[in-house]
């Protein structure tokens, strides 16, 4: 039988890696999205050139990296971006942070689309806003945006509105009409749309493909801002190196003047293994998408031939978003742990009647995971 690098099992014990330290040693961590899977050796490698200069001072990001993006936008998205809107941020949730920081003034509101990436939920909070949230409906097994109330969300105090897209943690890759929707409802009401876009290279639905929001709405791109990151497609989540684009002049300064001081420059280190990703990491990629589809199919016919767990197809990312109404089951979450397989639970993204379960590890580990959901599941019903 063929095998993939990526049926490799490596060992993470005694690398402080917060995934595998959250549970007791008998729990399968399958929570956080962080991938099991090896860096690609065109980043190692990268690395090891660099680390064999003797200085890692401050760094700011070299032209070679921002040449590349600027071609990864253009060949993979289609998108042409503007290098003078581009500002470096160790890390998406930094820049989302910031961003709320700048949008209108303490007090004022900015929608989220729940559920979601539980920081969207608690960083408006944290910066000083009134959190306005509008559910995402579900019908014809998929969930969309509730245009209707969001419209009615609108006020004279609407500042911002956070999208994560593709979402976190449903999987939807949103259509062009929709962000073009969203992108023109923000203008008319001269609000700052966020479009977290750090799972854009994620896509699994081979009928499907991610559109950048500012390009979905070209003529009105002036309110978008787009923030990327190797982080997830190459597996550089401790490696903390993302970009935000901002084509609105007056927003990108005050972006630039609130993230002085307060956010820490991108480490050295971080912006070589970015560049060597975005260069050189494609071929590694190709090969992870397919395994990914492998780990997704066997996924859903695992939990929808269990009785009372479900689970619709994701169109993107590498997260199951797992329906535990109908299994009898009350804190599902404790539940699964107890039967050895860490979950995130539902209720950190805003509904406690699902569980997310990251399936971006070998296959072998998937299989001793659900097994043991599956085995905990059928118990309750013999």
């Amino acid at each position: 039988m063929t095998t993939s690098p990526f049926d490799t099992v490596i060992d993470r014990s005694n690398t402080g890696s917060i995934k595998w330290h959250k549970f007791d040693k008998d729990v399968i961590p399958m929570w956080v999205a962080d991938m099991e899977f090896a860096t690609p050796d065109a980043v190692t490698e990268a690395l090891h050139e660099r680390i064999d200069h003797p200085i890692l001072g401050y760094t700011t990001a070299p032209d070679s990296l921002v040449s590349v993006v600027n071609q990864y936008c253009l060949n993979r998205h289609s998108w042409s971006i503007d290098n003078e809107c581009l500002s470096w941020v160790p890390g998406v949730l930094p820049a989302i942070a910031a961003v709320c920081q700048i949008a209108g003034q303490p007090g004022d509101e900015i929608i989220t689309f729940p559920p979601v990436y539980h920081p969207l939920l608690e960083i408006p909070i944290k910066a000083g806003r009134k959190r306005i949230d509008v559910p995402m409906l579900y019908h014809d097994r998929t969930w969309h945006i509730d245009f209707a109330s969001l419209e009615n969300a609108f006020t004279d105090k609407t500042a911002a509105l956070l999208l994560s897209s593709p979402h976190n943690p449903m999987g939807i890759v949103f259509t062009e009409e929709e962000l073009y929707r969203l992108a023109a409802l923000c203008t008319e009401h001269n609000v700052m749309l966020v479009s977290d876009e750090i799972h854009c290279d994620l896509i699994l639905n081979k009928t499907k493909k991610h559109v950048p929001t500012a390009l979905a709405a070209k003529e009105f791109s002036q309110c978008v801002v787009t923030i990327m990151s190797p982080s997830k497609t190459f597996n550089l989540a401790g490696a903390n190196c993302s970009f935000a684009h901002i084509a609105r002049p007056e927003w990108l300064k005050k972006f630039k003047t609130e993230i002085n001081y307060t956010v820490p420059l991108v480490p050295t280190l971080s912006y070589v293994a970015a560049e060597a990703a975005y260069s050189s990491g494609w071929q590694w990629h190709e090969q992870l998408i397919s395994y990914l589809r492998g780990n997704h199919a066997y996924l859903i016919d695992c939990i929808n031939n269990t009785h009372g767990l479900s689970m619709d197809p994701v169109d993107a990312t590498y997260l199951a978003w797992i329906d535990t109404r109908e299994s009898g089951i009350g804190d599902a979450n404790e539940f699964f742990k107890n039967a050895g397989t860490g979950l995130s639970p539902g209720s950190q993204f805003g509904d406690e009647n699902y569980q997310r379960l990251n399936f971006a590890c070998s296959l072998s580990q998937l299989e001793s995971g659900v097994s043991r959901m599956i085995d905990a599941v059928n118990s309750l019903h013999k």
